[in-house]
């Protein structure tokens, strides 16, 4: 008997491999070429893992007393929910052009969310039938290969060869994703994103050791058929669209209450005669989300997609067919963040200029000389510019001159492998106080050059940080750990020619900046053909959500709550409820019940640009 369960066992997993692989399969469509065998060997390797849980699971359990049944029945439950896990995710991907997350998750078994996605009892009813009827078929199918089929003492020879080129197909795939990755091959990174829970690989550093160069594309057209559809309609302008020019600088770590006449005086005196926004966050909680956000105004979610399919921001598309000079500057690096192939993707690597070779401050000093030489060049030309910059002064380790000390009781010597965080901490923050007024240094000499050189009555002056820092108020420091207000709360200053001078403590957002500059551009599309979640800064509302990001994770900030949900299937079962401004609550099922519509405001927003 024990012969005949195990057989039935084989044929049993043949069979639901071979509708995984066709399930996982048909997910992708409209593919030709190099991404359909791409998907094809993506499907066949992933089938597999599916269940190869299960299939190691049952293994072990027919060791133990009466284990041939326990097996068989673990069989049945284990593929049957691995098959209703995979079709939930299709339906998910179909409907909203991203897999089954943790946000989903926890958006379902809430109490009221299947509710809030607009589901009837009559629909609850179908699923719980097909569910229930995909059991009774899996144990149907076992109990038919038990019973009719001739048992097998060992696999039949032509398996060990499907499972040979199964694992050729998982070599392949694998190789061919990394290499599109290193080259930029879009039609293969796009069509990974339609492998459930796909897992990338790459190896860039072992290529370029081999003397390789990866590949950037300076203009392309995104595919008719790609994953995304961004933005939803054309950019249309007005009759003679103005063309201000625009100064943006963006500040690493650079946390809101920074901005104080002590510590940023230069700031401080240029946001007095201008818009400063008190109650301001970054759309997420490390540079490459903050960053992101700022320049395509969508959510932090997106940056994945963007950057497989290499596509820049309509703001900076807008700017190019406009004929605007770009001078692009920043003390870290332009490819990681990887924004040489996602915000600046469309222009060529010649005005990308990186400087990183010295510490934080000297960098800046460098590179604001750049900025300036490149305002006081194109201003004598007559063309509109795009000048930016990204400082590095605030960043860990805080590094500043002599003359920037305002706070001489500073930690020293600060070495990672040696500092006791917990214990130095405040000296830790006096090192970044001293760094920050080094920065501030440096944009007040951006700022006395463009008011020297008569630019602010045609400049847009864009001051920001891309995300906070914090210093161990809730028991972290840096930054990319948490939503806590200390990471994510920015300063930031808006210079609109003719708007003149407001303090605004309405809630804002990073990703509201881009819906605030196109209509000054001359942008007639609605902002929701290019932009989510996002209201015009110089008309902001008291009732509005904002979303931020991070690795793995989505943040909603309301009036009253905050909630971070995971972005990935393996934190499904984990979702953080607090106050907005980061204390515990009492009950934080009855939180997400009360919020639920707001969240799946979020998950519209979350999948407005992709195609349905």
């Amino acid at each position: 008997m024990h012969n005949a369960w195990r057989s039935a066992r084989r044929r049993f997993w043949t069979i639901n491999y071979l509708i995984l692989f066709a399930l996982v399969l048909s997910i992708s469509h409209g593919l030709t070429g190099p991404a359909w065998w791409f998907t094809l060997a993506a499907s066949a390797g992933y089938a597999l893992i599916y269940l190869l849980p299960v299939m190691i699971l049952t293994l072990l359990l027919r060791y133990l007393p009466k284990g041939e049944w326990l097996a068989s029945i673990i069989a049945v439950l284990g593929s049957g929910l691995v098959l209703i896990l995979l079709y939930t995710d299709k339906v998910i991907f179909g409907m909203y052009g991203f897999h089954l997350n943790g946000f989903v998750w926890n958006l379902i078994i809430t109490p009221g969310g299947i509710e809030s996605m607009e589901s009837s009892v009559g629909t609850k009813v179908v699923v719980a039938g097909m569910c229930a009827g995909l059991l009774v078929g899996e144990v149907l199918l076992l109990w038919v290969l038990y019973r009719f089929f001739r048992p097998s003492r060992k696999p039949a020879r032509w398996v060990k060869w499907a499972l040979a080129a199964i694992v050729l197909c998982m070599v392949g795939e694998r190789a061919a994703f990394g290499l599109s990755h290193f080259k930029g091959y879009r039609p293969v990174l796009t069509a990974a994103q339609s492998i459930p829970f796909y897992q990338q690989t790459t190896f860039s550093h072992f290529l370029m050791a081999l003397g390789q160069t990866p590949a950037r594309q300076s203009s392309f057209k995104v595919a008719d058929k790609g994953r995304l559809h961004y933005p939803l309609h054309p950019i249309e302008l007005e009759a003679n669209a103005p063309k201000p020019n625009i100064v943006w600088l963006a500040c690493e770590s650079l946390r809101w209450d920074m901005l104080t006449p002590e510590i940023m005086p230069n700031l401080w005196k240029f946001a007095q005669n201008n818009w400063r926004f008190t109650n301001h966050y970054s759309g997420g909680n490390g540079t490459r989300w903050g960053v992101f956000t700022m320049f395509y105004g969508i959510p932090a979610s997106y940056w994945f997609s963007f950057l497989d399919a290499r596509q820049p921001p309509v703001l900076i598309s807008l700017l190019k067919k406009q004929g605007y000079q770009f001078g692009l500057y920043t003390s870290a690096k332009f490819t990681y963040p990887e924004f040489d192939k996602t915000i600046w993707s469309g222009l060529p690597s010649s005005l990308l200029h990186s400087d990183d070779n010295e510490v934080g401050w000297k960098d800046d000093q460098e590179n604001v000389d750049r900025l300036d030489a490149f305002i006081d060049k194109t201003q004598s030309s007559g063309k509109p510019f795009l000048g930016f910059m990204f400082f590095e002064s605030s960043h860990a380790r805080y590094f500043f001159p002599k003359e920037a000390i305002i706070r001489p009781d500073y930690l020293k010597t600060f070495n990672y492998a040696t500092v006791d965080v917990k214990k130095d901490i405040k000296l830790i923050k006096n090192r970044y106080i001293n760094a920050t007024h080094a920065l501030d240094q440096q944009l007040g000499r951006v700022l006395d050059n463009l008011k020297a050189k008569g630019l602010l009555d045609n400049t847009i002056v864009i001051i920001t940080g891309d995300h906070g820092e914090e210093f161990m108020e809730h028991g972290r420091w840096g930054h990319n750990s948490a939503f806590h207000n200390e990471q994510i709360h920015t300063p930031f200053v808006l210079h609109v020619p003719g708007e003149g001078a407001r303090v605004v403590d309405q809630p804002t957002s990073h990703l509201d900046i881009v819906p605030t500059l196109m209509p000054l551009l001359g942008v007639t599309n609605p902002p929701g053909d290019y932009s989510a979640a996002a209201v015009d800064l110089l008309h902001p509302t008291d009732d509005r959500f904002r979303v931020i990001g991070s690795w793995n994770a989505l943040g909603y900030v309301g009036a009253h709550y905050k909630i971070s949900m995971p972005m990935n299937l393996a934190g499904m079962s984990y979702m953080k409820v607090t106050t907005a401004d980061d204390q515990p609550v009492a009950d934080p099922d009855a939180v997400i019940a009360k919020e639920k519509g707001k969240l799946m405001e979020v998950l519209a927003d979350i999948s407005r640009f992709y195609r349905k």
